[in-house]
């Protein structure tokens, strides 16, 4: 046994131990940290270039919306 097999089993092993409601929300708590960094965004890094854009050209909306529906899905199933 190498020391690369040696630590990918230690690691599983540690994993393991990890019950799945506590991955569930720690992954949960993932997509909510991203919805908060979305929504610190400057304008300049999710809208067109050079001209004033509408409601629906800001990415960052769409993001928001996209990381919701993967709370209320991870949430519920």
């Amino acid at each position: 046994m190498t020391f690369l097999h040696w630590f990918g089993d230690t690691i599983r092993e540690q994993l393991m131990r990890v019950p799945l409601w506590g991955a569930r929300w720690l992954f949960i708590g993932l997509l909510l940290l991203m919805m908060g960094w979305v929504v610190q965004l400057p304008a300049s890094a999710a809208t067109p270039p050079g001209r004033r854009c509408e409601w629906y050209e800001d990415l960052r909306i769409w993001a928001w919306v996209a990381l919701m529906f993967q709370v209320i899905l991870y949430s519920v199933f």
